[in-house]
Order: structure tokens, then C-alpha cells, then sequence
């Protein structure tokens, strides 16, 4: 991080007329005092642009009254979990028991969500993914990533009738990480697969959860859910698998499949979404208390 960086945004709270009617010099000195240390833990592959955009992220805390919030974040008191399944597994059934216990919000689709929103394209599309319907676009958007590499076509998210858009790898890639980022700062939120697990991957008081089933199970359960033979499930799901390990790749250069990225994993054939909740919110507290 370099550390002209550091001093421009201290210079900006020190100079921003509006955080100075909100908070008093001694809040000033607290900020200026703990930037650095929190500028460490950002991942070192940040872009000047992201590192001014959470700066603006907590310029627009500290308006708005959020001291308290601002504070902890700048300590590392993220309250920050992400949540990568293997499509099948259950996951955003655990993370919606998780978020029972922790209080915190859970954000999927909102991802998408607002990536696309940040890139001028509609949402209407986006809006009726949940976790069984999102299997044929997930596989149709996955195709456009990995093997159409210098453009993506979202057409697939907003129907036939709509004007196209054209938008570049390198363009989706730097609004999702802006996207996430900007999440994570939110506080108290569970973010759920799109990469978060590895853009997050160095954040503070972060824990990183990944939930796995065997693929008999996996396709078993969507067989079910969606009314195709277990062949036909265990076809596309391998297909999944491979697009979004690729995925992966492309956005973080990391490899789901391995233990590095994650704290700890759950079997979903062998644990509840519910049990497996109860155990990782007592990772998260501990974490967080730490």
C-alpha cells in the first residue's frame, strides 16, 4: 500500500467540511491513527481507484453518524462471512440458518445485482435467481466467462427483446470486486459465492466457509428440485463444476477445490443446514472476538 495513498485520505477527513460537523478532532486523531495499520490488511493487489472507493465508503459512514461502525471497521471488527457451495450442497439453506443465529444480513443475488447495476445493465433477470433456478443462467453466464473471454454477453440475463450490451472481462471483474468490497464494508453480512471467499481472501475478522456434498447426493437433490433424471443432474453439475472452477481462476487466480481459502468445510449429507449453522456460529464469534 503505498503510503501517499494513506496520507491524501487522511488529509480528506481532515478537510471534509461535512465530517467535520459530525465528528470532533479526537475522532480525527483515532482515524489517523489506525488508517495505516487497517491499509496493511488490504489485500495487496488493490488499485489506487478501490482503495479511495472504501474511502469514500467511510467518508459517507462518518456523515451519516456511523462513528461507532467506522471505528470497528478501521480495527478489523469486520463481522464479515462468506459463504462457496458446490451447487446442490445446500448452501444458501446454511446460510440463511447461519444469518438466523448471527443476525446478519445474507447477500447472493445481490451481487449480481449490483455488479450489473454498476455496469448499466438491467436486472430484471437477476431478480428470480434463488437457488435451483439460478442453475441454467449461472451455467449459461459461466459459458460467457470462460469461453468467450475478451467480451460477455449478458443477454441470457434479460431476455431476447432487450438492447445488448457488450461488456469485457476485465470490465465485470473490477465491478465485482468493487461490489464486494463494498458489501464487506456494510458489516455483519454473509456473503454467498461470486468469487467473495477469494476477493476477501486477506480481510480482517473474516471467516470463510465452504459448503461440499458428495456428487450422488448433489445430483440426487437436483434431479428433484428440478424434475430431470439423476444422469441428466449429475451431467450438468459436472459441467457447473468445471465452469466455475475456471471461474475462479480467472477472477482470483485460486483454486476452489482446495482447503487454503476456507477456515473450515461441511458436509451437507452428513450435517444439517441448521446443525452445521449452530457449529460455524461459534467459529464466527470466536473469530470475531479474537
Amino acid at each position: 500500500m503505498k503510503r501517499e495513498w494513506i496520507e491524501e485520505a487522511v488529509e480528506i477527513f481532515y478537510e471534509d467540511e461535512e465530517i467535520a460537523e459530525e465528528i470532533d478532532e479526537k475522532a480525527l486523531l483515532f482515524m489517523e491513527e489506525k488508517l495505516p495499520a487497517f491499509a496493511e490488511k488490504l489485500p495487496e493487489s488493490l488499485r489506487e481507484s478501490d482503495f479511495f472507493e472504501i474511502i469514500n465508503i467511510l467518508r459517507d459512514k462518518l456523515i451519516e453518524g456511523e462513528i461507532n461502525r467506522v471505528k470497528n471497521i478501521l480495527e478489523g471488527k469486520m463481522g464479515v462471512v462468506t459463504v462457496t457451495f458446490e451447487y446442490g450442497s445446500k448452501g444458501l439453506e446454511f446460510a440463511k440458518e447461519l444469518a438466523k443465529l448471527s443476525g446478519y444480513d445474507v447477500l447472493y443475488k445481490e451481487i449480481l445485482i449490483q455488479t450489473a447495476k454498476r455496469l448499466n445493465l438491467p436486472t430484471d433477470k437477476l431478480e428470480e435467481f434463488d437457488d435451483f433456478n439460478y442453475l441454467a443462467a449461472k451455467l449459461s453466464l459461466a459459458d460467457f466467462l470462460q469461453f468467450s473471454r475478451k467480451f460477455l454477453d449478458f443477454s441470457i440475463l434479460k431476455g431476447e427483446s432487450e438492447e445488448e450490451r457488450e461488456v469485457t472481462f476485465e470490465e465485470f471483474k473490477e465491478m465485482l470486486v468493487k461490489v464486494v468490497m463494498n458489501m464487506a464494508f456494510s458489516n455483519n453480512v454473509i456473503l454467498v459465492g461470486h468469487g467473495a471467499c477469494a476477493i476477501l481472501a486477506e480481510y480482517p475478522n473474516t471467516v470463510h466457509i465452504k459448503i461440499e456434498a458428495p456428487m450422488d447426493y448433489r445430483a440426487k437433490l437436483c434431479a428433484e428440485k428440478l424434475g430431470i433424471s439423476v444422469e441428466e443432474a449429475t451431467e450438468r453439475i459436472e459441467q457447473l463444476d468445471e465452469r466455475e472452477l475456471k471461474f475462479y481462476k480467472d477472477i482470483a487466480g485460486v483454486d476452489i477445490r482446495k482447503i487454503d481459502l476456507f477456515h473450515t468445510k461441511f458436509n451437507s449429507a452428513k450435517l444439517s443446514p441448521a446443525t452445521a449453522a449452530k457449529v460455524a456460529y461459534e467459529l464466527v464469534k470466536r473469530i470475531a472476538n479474537d
